[in-house]
Formats: structure tokens, C-alpha cells, sequence
């Protein structure tokens, strides 16, 4: 049995968007989004009056009137609590053995947020008060959840199989309330009062989880691997959101004869519903925690994993470990909510999902020493479905050198070097623009176990 209590509270500053001619009040501030700034100055149009070298000029920092830069203040507290009871037996039928698990959870969680957007303009390349807005204008909302999960498992060895049945049932109960924040409406956006409630919304969802996996011993080296699961994730709190729904399939082996280690994995994700959430990183013109129907998606790939000793002798080894992902995703149908996802048609790819990845380490043990070098690629990749002009990542070869000494049992010395050859490629594009790999980083540390 377990029970735990998790409290956490945090407040974190960020720009929300532009108001060119400036605005007195917080309360009255006309935003325009960073979003569309960026996009502006990507397809090289204007903006209204400004061109696209003035509002690069602004993103560097230059001066803009008074009250035309808009800084939120994210106020918000978290807890989740719960209980979960387990209980595991083992008993033998015949030939076979079982070891059976059962377990149920309660569990309830809530955000709360009381935010403030406060006015700024630039001047000197810095951020200059000129109206700290009313507390809640920027947001006034409860979010709460309350779950029930109960489960079993029962893993049975037969001979030369492992048999591995299982069922979960998960009930989940999504609220929101929010309270009045806009201009005019409310002379308190921060009250919550009965008589100051804007709406509420509800999302309740159950859902039947079967999975089945299935080993089979070959030899004491070789295990084939296959299973079928059913996948879920919980949608937000809009009825109008269904919850993500997919089968997942799996078949493959492993090999292990001690000194070299395989692995081959053919998979398959048949999504009958993909989940979109609006997030702070997403980039999107949404409101945060809002979710959007994906509708049908298929996602299938393989994954090969290959580690041996290049050299081993009573001096010195020389591991090596290469991985390698593929991984081919569309969209199965023409996704009418456009408003997270983008301009979506049948046969067009998930945004932000490699179709190439690989990873390649090797290694020098000696004694107290041990170095590794790591040499990692990632595909370049469509970060919306249309994948237009801008909305592609680069493909990226990153090369990293560590190594370390211990000096004794508690305490190493380290030092490592990422990206030696300084690459600068394009990573993301959300939110609000390109995102570049980490630049070269040298790090000297020593790390002591108590």
C-alpha cells in the first residue's frame, strides 16, 4: 500500500505578444501574437504598418512605445494525492506456474491558476514597466481531475513460454470552472465569488484496457518477443474531446550470448483517435491545456539495438552499442480541427516524429579510466502537417567525447565535450520560431557518492 501527497506551487515571466500602438491599460492591451510575428517575418510580409525589418528590430531589442509588450506573470499551484493498494500471489496449475497481480489506485490531482499580464515597452534593450495589470486578468481557472484505475495481471511460464495476460479499467472525471477576467465584465478579476463564474465544463471517461504479450525461449540465447496492447490517454476537460485510443502491436527478438547482445523490434501504433494538446511549447494560437481530436492516425517502425566487446582482455575493453529507429507516421484522414494541428490531409505525416535516428558509442575501459565517444544523427522532421516553407527541422550529426577517473570508490572525476564539431542546426520551431541545437559545451566536474 502507498499513499502520497505532492504540493507544488511555481510563477514563471514570459511575453505574450505585441500591441504596436501601445496601450495604457493591462486590461485593454491588443495583442498580437508572437506567432504571427514570427511568421510575418518568415514569409517576409508586413504587418500593418511595419515592415518585416521592423519587427525583427523589435525582437532584437529595439525601443517601442509605451505599453506595446505584454508580460504574463503565470502564477499557479499544483497538488496530486492518492492512495494504491497492490497484491501479488504465485501459485502452480500442472505445468505451469502463475504469478498474479491485482491493484487498484485512487487518485486526484488539481491546477490552479491566478494570473496577471502586466504592460512593458522596450527601451535600451530592456523591459520597462507601464502598468502592472489587475490580478486574474491574465487567467482565473480550477482545473481538477479524480481517477480510478484497478488492474491484473497474471504472468504464466509454461515450458519455454511467458504468457503475460492483463486488464485495466480506468474511470477519469475532468472539471474546469472558470471565473470572469475580461475587461468590462468583472471589476475583480480575481474574485472567485459564485456571482463572478464565466462557465464550467466537464469531461468523464472509462475505458476497458486489454494487453496480451507473449515470450518464447528459443534457446538460453535467443527470446522471440510479441504482444498486443491497448493504448490510452486521457482527454482534457471539453466533452467536445474524445480520449486517445490506439492498438499497439509488437514482434521481434533478443539475443544475449554474453558478449554480444541483439535486439530487433518490428512495431505497429494504430491510433483511432490522435490527442493534440495545446501547450506553452506548441506554438499554437490555442489556450494552454485545451486538447483536439486527431481522429485516425498509424504509426509503425523498427527498432534495432546492437552492443558487443570490440576487445576485451584483462587490460582493457572497448565496448561498442549502436542503435537504430525507423519510423514511418501519417495521418489516416483529413483532420477538421485545424486549429492545433494545422491544415491536415489524408497521408500526411505527424509532426515531430524522425523518420531516422541513430546512435553510435564506443568506448575505452582501463583500470580507474573509462572514455566515450558518442556519435548520435536525427532526421530532419515536419513540425506541422502541411510541412510548408519553415515548418521543417534540419537533420543533425552530433558528436560528444567523455570521460572519467575514479579515484576511489565514492569519487570521480569527469569531463565531457558535446557537439564537438560546433554544428548549428535547426531542432524546433515551436514555439514562436526556429530552435537551434546546444552549441559546443566543454564541462570539468568531480561527483562524490555520501
Amino acid at each position: 500500500a502507498t499513499a502520497y501527497n505532492n504540493d507544488h506551487q511555481r510563477d514563471w515571466f514570459k511575453t505574450e505578444g505585441l500591441d504596436f500602438d501601445g496601450s495604457a491599460s493591462a486590461e485593454s492591451f491588443s495583442r498580437t501574437s508572437w506567432a504571427k510575428v514570427v511568421t510575418a517575418i518568415n514569409e517576409n510580409s508586413n504587418l500593418g504598418e511595419y515592415s518585416t525589418e521592423d519587427l525583427q528590430a523589435i525582437l532584437d531589442g529595439a525601443d517601442t512605445a509605451a505599453g506595446s509588450i505584454q508580460l504574463r506573470s503565470n502564477s499557479r499551484e499544483y497538488f496530486s494525492r492518492g492512495v494504491q493498494l497492490g497484491l501479488d500471489w504465485q501459485l502452480a496449475s500442472g505445468e505451469a506456474s502463475h504469478e498474479i497481480e491485482v491493484g487498484i489506485r485512487y487518485h486526484e490531482d488539481e491546477e490552479d491558476r491566478l494570473q496577471r499580464n502586466s504592460n512593458y515597452h522596450q527601451e535600451g534593450g530592456r523591459l520597462i514597466l507601464d502598468d502592472l495589470g489587475l490580478l486574474g486578468n491574465a487567467g482565473n481557472r480550477v482545473q481538477e481531475a479524480e481517477a480510478l484505475a484497478i488492474y491484473i495481471q497474471d504472468t504464466i511460464e509454461l515450458g519455454n513460454w511467458v504468457l503475460t495476460p492483463g486488464l485495466r479499467y480506468e474511470d477519469i472525471e475532468q472539471k474546469r470552472t472558470r471565473w470572469e477576467t475580461r475587461d468590462g465584465r468583472t471589476p475583480n478579476p480575481s474574485s472567485r465569488a459564485d456571482s463572478n463564474i464565466r462557465d464550467t465544463r466537464s469531461n468523464d471517461t472509462q475505458v476497458w484496457l486489454p494487453g496480451f504479450g507473449v515470450l518464447y525461449n528459443l534457446s538460453e540465447s535467443t527470446t522471440l518477443v510479441a504482444g498486443i496492447h491497448k493504448g490510452f490517454t486521457a482527454p482534457s476537460n471539453s466533452p467536445d474531446v474524445d480520449e486517445e485510443e490506439a492498438i499497439n502491436y509488437e514482434l521481434g527478438f533478443r539475443y544475449n550470448s554474453g558478449r554480444i547482445s541483439a535486439e530487433a523490434i518490428y512495431f505497429l501504433s494504430d491510433y483511432d483517435n490522435l490527442l493534440g494538446e495545446c501547450t506553452a511549447s506548441s506554438g499554437s494560437d490555442c489556450t494552454i491545456g485545451d486538447a483536439f481530436n486527431g481522429d485516425a492516425a498509424t504509426v509503425q517502425g523498427i527498432e534495432f539495438l546492437f552492443t558487443t566487446d570490440l576487445i576485451r582482455t584483462g587490460n582493457y575493453n572497448i565496448p561498442v552499442t549502436f542503435t537504430y529507429t525507423y519510423i514511418d507516421s501519417e495521418f489516416d484522414s483529413d483532420v477538421a480541427d485545424t486549429a492545433f494541428f494545422g491544415d491536415v490531409s489524408e497521408g500526411d505525416p505527424i509532426p515531430y516524429i524522425l523518420e531516422h535516428q541513430f546512435n553510435l558509442s564506443v568506448g575505452f575501459l582501463k583500470d580507474q579510466w573509462s572514455s566515450h565517444i558518442n556519435v548520435s544523427f536525427v532526421d530532419e522532421v515536419c513540425v506541422r502537417a502541411s510541412c510548408n516553407a519553415f515548418e521543417r527541422t534540419d537533420d543533425t550529426l552530433t558528436v560528444d567525447l567523455s570521460t572519467h577517473y575514479a579515484l576511489s570508490e565514492r569519487v570521480d572525476l569527469y569531463g565531457k565535450v558535446e557537439n564537438i564539431t560546433g554544428e548549428v542546426d535547426i531542432l524546433g520551431r515551436h514555439p514562436y520560431g526556429a530552435r537551434p541545437n546546444k552549441d559546443r559545451t566543454a564541462t570539468l566536474g568531480v561527483r562524490i557518492d555520501f
